[in-house]
Parts: structure tokens; sequence; C-alpha cells
């Protein structure tokens, strides 16, 4: 099995964020460090993407891993710019890549759980167990496939955030799609539309319960454990 292609957008300020409440402790660089200790060496590797001032950023002093400047300036740019970025990339078609934003932590053996769901044949895979699939109305009569691995129990479900792995091949095979949701113009990205319009077209999604992930909006943290226990790692 070929490593884990780590992709993980940071910026100097995001627009999009700087209004969400967070954890205790949060902040990006928390999340920076969360991820380079809870990884794999084995199974995985991580290229940083830089929207903005590097100079001025905590990625200026990385050493152990690629740091590449892109030149965005709103979330819908920086995503867009990433993704041409992949397109480039001469992967092989099974390497999985791994899109990630900067206010993501992970637990601790996440790199094997996310390898383990590649076995079930998903075409897609998150992480983050959202709590919105048991919160909202809209997903009240939700039916999702209950699947197992060694590790954990997974379910298919519709939507997830902008932060997922895929093979390289279907990314290949949906580029236009995603582009689709990727409003310039705006500055702005709609993920949840992108994905239940992948479902819709019969594209799977698997999250794993509970999550190996979570988004660190603290009204939407990924249920059953204590994030703020992780982000002390």
């Amino acid at each position: 099995m070929k490593k884990i292609e780590i992709f993980v957008r940071h910026c100097n300020f995001s627009k999009h964020s700087s209004n969400r409440e967070r954890i205790n402790n949060f902040s990006k660089e928390s999340c920076f460090k969360n991820l380079k200790e809870t990884i794999d060496k084995d199974n995985a590797n991580i290229t940083f993407l830089m929207d903005g001032n590097l100079e001025s950023h905590f990625l200026k002093n990385e050493k152990e891993y690629k740091v590449v400047q892109i030149d965005g300036g709103n979330n819908a740019k920086s995503l867009n710019n990433t993704f041409q970025y992949v397109d480039k990339c001469n992967f092989s078609n099974d390497q999985i890549i791994y899109f990630l934003e900067d206010d993501y932590l992970h637990k601790k053996n996440w790199t094997n759980v996310l390898l383990e769901g590649f076995e079930l044949k998903a075409e897609y895979i998150s992480l983050y167990d959202h709590p919105d699939k048991y919160q909202l109305p809209q997903y009240n009569k939700l039916q999702s496939k209950i699947l197992i691995t060694e590790s954990c129990h997974w379910r298919t479900v519709p939507s997830t955030t902008g932060t997922f792995a895929v093979k390289f091949n279907t990314f290949k095979k949906h580029l236009n799609i995603y582009k689709k949701f990727i409003y310039i113009d705006a500055g702005t990205t709609k993920d949840h539309e992108m994905f239940l319009e992948l479902w819709k077209s019969g594209s799977s999604l698997i999250t794993p319960i509970p999550g190996f992930a979570s988004h660190m909006d603290l009204h939407w943290l990924s249920p059953m454990t204590d994030w703020e226990k992780i982000i002390k790692i």
C-alpha cells in the first residue's frame, strides 16, 4: 500500500472561520502539531500548502515536510489552487489523497484507520463523524449501512466537509464536479452541496463511528471524544 499523501491548506487569516467558537487551547498551530504527532510516518506523507505570507506564519520553521506557497487570498481560490496542484501530481490511480483543512484534530492511529476504510471499497472517506447527522431534522430518516474493519465501525453518509480522502483516479474523475461548487468571485465553497451531488450520482462516502478526527468548531465536534484532552498531545 502506498503512503497517504496529505495536503493541508494553511493561511495567515481566514474570514471563513474567523467567527467560529473553538475549544479551550485551540490554535491552528496546535492542530499542526497534533497532525505531525499522530501520523504513522510509514503510511503517510505531508505537503503543507501555504496561502499567504510564509514569513509571518509558523510554517516558516517547518523542515520535515514540504511547504508549497499558493496564491489564493480566500477559501475558494485556495481550494481551487490546491486541486490544481494535486491534479498536476504524477500519482498512480490508487494513490490515496487526503485533503485537510488547518483546523482539524486527529486521534492516534488515524492513518491506519483511514487505510482500513479504503478496504471497504468506498470512493470517499471522512474521519469526521459529523454531528449534523444526529441533530439536524433533514437527517431524521437517514438510513446508513453499517460496516466494520479491524479498528472500528463505519457508516455510509451523504455528506461531509472539505476535509476528505479519495483515491487519485476518483479525484481526477470528479474534478469538474468539485469545481462546480467553488465560487471564485464570491470567495466561498459549498462542500456539503458538493457531496450531496456526488451521493446522488452514486458515489459512496463513509465515516467511522466514533470519529477519528474532528473539525474544531465548538458546536459541531465529533461526538464521544474529549477533544480538549486530544489537543494537549
